[in-house]
């Protein structure tokens, strides 16, 4: 009996000795779970911060860009309204100039139209009197 006693003692302390094993192990990986688990949320903390500062900084750009753009826009609408009072003030003036010089064409022409076809029409009338006077006395003279 006394082997009987010694093996069921030897069998309980395997049993033992086994689930003391087990038990370390459940703790282990318990302690391991915990540990991942707090592993894995620092790099999930880590990527929320880079994607926060990220929005951050795409803010502060979309601002500094809104801020330029429409700096930009007022330069060019004053640059754009400038030039268009220069472009209205100079084709005024060149409005201006050509109707004076087409006034002074139009005031030369009538003149001199005036005066020169009162003496063509009088050479005209004189010519035709002489040529009548010509055909009466050739008329006559035959």
């Amino acid at each position: 009996m006394a082997k009987k006693d010694r093996n069921y003692d030897v069998l309980v302390a395997e049993i033992k000795r086994i689930d003391e094993k087990f038990r370390l192990q459940s703790e282990s990986s318990v302690l391991l779970n915990v540990a991942e688990a707090k592993r894995i949320d620092a790099i999930r903390a880590v990527d929320v911060n880079a994607v926060s500062v990220a929005n951050d900084k795409a803010t502060a750009q979309a601002v500094v860009l809104a801020s330029q753009v429409a700096a930009s826009a007022e330069t060019l609408r004053a640059l754009v309204a400038a030039t268009a009072a220069t472009q209205a003030q100079q084709l005024a003036t060149l409005t201006t100039q050509l109707t004076d010089r087409l006034s002074s064409l139009e005031k030369s022409q009538y003149e001199n139209k005036g005066s020169g076809s009162g003496k063509s029409e009088m050479y005209g009338w004189i010519i035709g009197g002489l040529m009548v006077i010509l055909l009466i006395a050739q008329h006559f003279w035959k």
